[in-house]
């Protein structure tokens, strides 16, 4: 009997043990999420110990919207979702659903090989980004060289990957370029691949094969086409390099080549008199797509979107970003909409004022207001197209070819440094709006910029009026020289006057303690009658009320905080009724 009791409490000892074992030990939790073609995810499966919480982040394929999950709670942030499953009590499947946009973009082969496909498009912009084309059509022997509205490329062209107005049943068609004879090039082994060194054809459209004896062509050398009488040069892509004087003192009036061109500059086309058209055709994907950057195709969209309608243009670079608040404007300025074109400072304004110019006209309005620490840029005294316009050209390349090379400088070279850039950059997606992030490029769950182009996300006064960098910028005479900095401002303001279009000049906002030692009181008051007696457009507002304590500053000595920006603007606001009752605007 003994010996029955001493068994029976050491099997209970032995449960008592096995429980507390199972409650240190617990088996874990399994999730699997289900996999589909509507997006990735970092992972798929997950193990956990029971009421751990568990995450999982999903970036849709593009034309796809994530809308309900089974098994945990999805939320959107910035381009991506999170499925969050708050705390994991038994393993389970996950699944999120993915639906295809309406929107839809039906592209044709137009001789190629492939089929007549429609792809999902996501209308996050006002105009949509079109299909590369690299992995739907192919055609021997030819270069894809963009899209068109019509068959025979009679209608409306399209680059790869640009922008186009979309309508119900849209129909894009391939254009093809026939590749220029081989036999018409000399050629070396380069690498994997081949150098063209040498050509001796005379067609009119020049359209360098993608491969020479089925090894892929990757450079072009030294004065390999100098001379060469085409009009239109056609490069394939996977061409790497294009060195100088590849096609110097050539015919050439148009180039297009494709955005994974690794080396090119303005030298390869030395004494090209003619040359004034460049168009990129994207064949990689975006990198700046959701940034600061990207917003320039935003707000460009806007302005196409009123080119027959009466509008004021806002235009500096991120102060005026920052700067306004558009819908106070438009609803005191009755009969004109408003389009912020502000971006950034510190590349040219000259090649953005004339896409913005050809955008305008008769009984519109332009407010400049540039900024004193980008002066050279600001005052269109630059016209090179510099790596940070190209990354403001990316969401839609198209944009950057509706420019006259002639009237601007770097675009090879610019564009080379941009690519350069890009190549180290994470790869994005056209879709992704940059009113999903905030300036540092964090995700929102409210839209930091409105329709009208305004960064609208609230911005706290500055704790202190003191300067945030203490550059001080010089707002004497002695800075703006006439021939330098007033000509060019005023040779680009006449442009626009041709057009019909009353402009105005106006200051940007500045920390009044963010300005140099010599720019005293009576210097600022010299300064703005020198702009008075000398710019061909009236000076609207008063030199003073720019300068800001810096409370009404954010982060910067330039952005204005969400109060100051309603100061700004009703400032402004006052300053054009005045200034158009003086001139007689309607």
């Amino acid at each position: 009997m003994k010996r029955i009791t001493g068994i029976f409490l050491l099997l209970i000892f032995l449960t008592s043990c096995a429980a507390k074992d199972t409650e240190t030990h617990s088996f874990p939790v399994h999730l699997a999420l289900e996999q589909s073609e509507g997006y990735t995810a970092d992972r798929y499966t997950a193990q956990v110990q029971p009421g751990e919480r568990v995450t999982f982040t999903l970036t849709p394929a593009e034309g796809y919207n994530l809308t309900t999950a089974q098994g945990g709670d999805l939320q959107r942030s910035g381009g991506a979702y999170t499925l969050t499953v708050p705390a994991a009590k038994y393993s389970q499947t996950l699944s999120v659903e993915a639906v295809k946009s309406e929107v839809s973009i039906t592209y044709h082969p137009n001789g190629g090989q492939g089929e007549e496909v429609s792809l999902p498009v996501l209308p996050t912009h006002l105009r949509l980004n079109t299909s590369t084309g690299q992995d739907l059509f192919a055609r021997p022997g030819c270069t894809l060289m963009g899209w068109n509205t019509a068959p025979d490329g009679s209608g409306t062209a399209v680059g790869l990957g640009s922008r186009v107005d979309w309508q119900p049943g849209l129909t894009l068609y391939a254009q093809w370029a026939a590749w220029t004879d081989a036999d018409c090039f000399d050629w070396t082994e380069y690498g994997s691949g081949v150098m063209v060194t040498g050509y001796h054809g005379q067609d009119t459209t020049l359209t360098v094969p993608a491969e020479i004896e089925g090894k892929p062509v990757y450079a072009i050398g030294k004065n390999a086409c100098a001379g060469a009488e085409c009009t239109t040069l056609i490069l394939p892509p996977g061409l790497q390099r294009v060195e100088e004087n590849a096609f110097a003192d050539s015919g050439v009036e148009t180039v297009i080549l494709s955005d994974d061109i690794n080396s090119i500059t303005d030298y390869a086309f030395s004494g090209c008199s003619n040359l004034r058209t460049l168009r990129v055709n994207a064949v990689e994907p975006p990198a700046y797509s959701g940034s600061y950057f990207s917003t320039f195709a935003d707000k460009y969209d806007r302005l196409l979107s009123l080119r027959e309608r009466r509008k004021l243009v806002l235009f500096s670079g991120s102060s005026t970003r920052f700067g306004y608040d558009s819908p106070a404007l438009e609803a005191g300025l009755e009969g004109y909409e408003v389009v912020n074109m502000g971006v950034f400072a510190y590349t040219s304004a000259t090649p953005q004022l004339l896409l913005i110019l050809d955008c305008m006209g008769e009984g519109d309005i332009l407010l400049h207001s540039p900024e004193f620490d980008a002066a050279q840029r600001q005052f269109c005294t630059r016209a090179d197209l510099e790596d940070h316009f190209w990354a403001m050209m990316e969401a839609n390349y198209d944009m950057a070819t509706a420019l006259d090379l002639h009237q601007v400088s770097s675009a090879f070279s610019g564009l080379s440094a941009y690519l350069s850039e890009k190549s180290a950059m994470e790869p994005k997606r056209y879709d992704l709006s940059p009113a999903d992030f905030d300036e540092d490029g964090n995700p929102v769950s409210t839209p930091s910029y409105n329709a009208y182009g305004d960064y609208c996300l609230y911005r706290p006064n500055a704790a202190e009026d003191a300067p945030v960098y203490g550059l001080g910028v010089d707002y004497t005479v002695a800075a703006f020289p006439k021939a330098q900095y007033i000509d060019s401002l005023n040779r680009m303001y006449q442009r626009f006057l041709d057009q019909g279009v009353q402009v105005f000049f106006t200051y940007a906002p500045r920390n009044r303690e963010a300005i140099s030692e010599d720019s005293t009181r009576s210097a600022r008051k010299a300064l703005d009658q020198w702009f008075r007696d000398n710019l061909n457009v009236p000076v609207i507002s008063d030199i003073e009320e720019s300068l800001y304590p810096g409370r009404y500053l954010s982060g910067t000595d330039n952005h204005l905080s969400t109060e100051g920006v309603a100061i700004r603007s009703r400032r402004i606001l006052d300053d054009l009724h005045r200034a158009m009752e003086q001139e007689g605007a309607p």
